[in-house]
Parts: C-alpha cells; sequence; structure tokens
C-alpha cells in the first residue's frame, strides 16, 4: 500500500500536497518525521537495530522514529510508530515534546518517553527491526564514534535534555 505525507514550506506551513513515499522530496519541500528517544530510570536509552531489508539505513542502529503520514500529527505519528516498530502501546501523554529540528529536507520532531520496559518483553516488527537493547549514553556515543549507530546531528542538544 502506498504511502503519502503532506509536504510543507520553508516557514513549515502545509503546501497543500501530497508526496509519495520512495521519491525524492522536492526541492524547497519537507515532510515531518519524529524519532523517540526511549530512557529508562537507569539513564539508559533504548536503541533499536534497523532490519536489513527497510531502505532507509538498513542495519543500522538508530532510535525508534518514522515519518509522518498524510493526514498526521508528529505526536500521532510518535504513539503509531512505538506501536508498530516495538509493540509498545502507550498513550500521548507519555510522550514528551523534546526539540523540532529542521533538515535539509524535512522537520524532525523529537519525543523522549520515560519507560520501564525489558527489551526481551518487546514485539518486534521483523521487516523493520532486527533487535533493541538498552543501551548507556557513552555506548550510544561509542557506536556514532564507530558509525554503527546513525548519526543524529542534534544529539548534543538532546544530551542536555536527558541527563
Amino acid at each position: 500500500m502506498a504511502e503519502y505525507w503532506d509536504l510543507y514550506d520553508g516557514a513549515g506551513q502545509k503546501t497543500g500536497e501530497k508526496h509519495l513515499r520512495g521519491t525524492a522530496v522536492p526541492e524547497g519541500c519537507f515532510h515531518k518525521v519524529v524519532h523517540i528517544w526511549i530512557q529508562n530510570s537507569r539513564g539508559e536509552l533504548l536503541m533499536q537495530k534497523r532490519s536489513d531489508t527497510v531502505d532507509n539505513c538498513p542495519g543500522e542502529w538508530a532510535t525508534t522514529g518514522g515519518s509522518v503520514q498524510a493526514g498526521e500529527d508528529p505526536l500521532t505519528t510518535a504513539v503509531r510508530e512505538l506501536a508498530e516498530e516495538l509493540g509498545m502501546n502507550v498513550s500521548a501523554e507519555e510522550l514528551q515534546y523534546c526539540l523540532m529540528v529542521r533538515r535539509p529536507s524535512a522537520y524532525c520532531y523529537v519525543y523522549v518517553l520515560q519507560k520501564e520496559i525489558p527489551a526481551e518483553e518487546l514485539n518486534l516488527q521483523e521487516c523493520e527491526v532486527a533487535a533493541a537493547e538498552w543501551m548507556s549514553l557513552e555506548k550510544v556515543d561509542r557506536m556514532v564514534a564507530e558509525r554503527t549507530m546513525h548519526r543524529y546531528v542534534y544529539r548534543e542538544m538532546l544530551n542536555a535534555y536527558l541527563e
């Protein structure tokens, strides 16, 4: 089934156009994506290894996230992505908005979720997620440096929020 995204201009206003996932976002346009940083009481982050079959960053460790579908808002997308990718059912009230970062073709909305759940109890979406693991901030930073973790351009800003 085809997935469509709403397109936005450089000021964050909807253009009224829809965009088909998998095709290049037109120059000067943006779509919305979400990242959800899940943290437990020990300060560890729940990271997921992307499946080798996904289009974007296959085999890389990353945070949970995805694209905002046409007609959705970022918060709804965050709740949906957690359920789809990890089998984690949370309410919108459990997610804390952290920040929005403008990337070359996307507005990335970052949320933080405080949650206690053993990684082995997650119901991973096999076509998207190969594994999940709780990691220390130091391990995440080391993996970014080693290029085994997706490089997050706003990591420094998020560190201040998580610590």
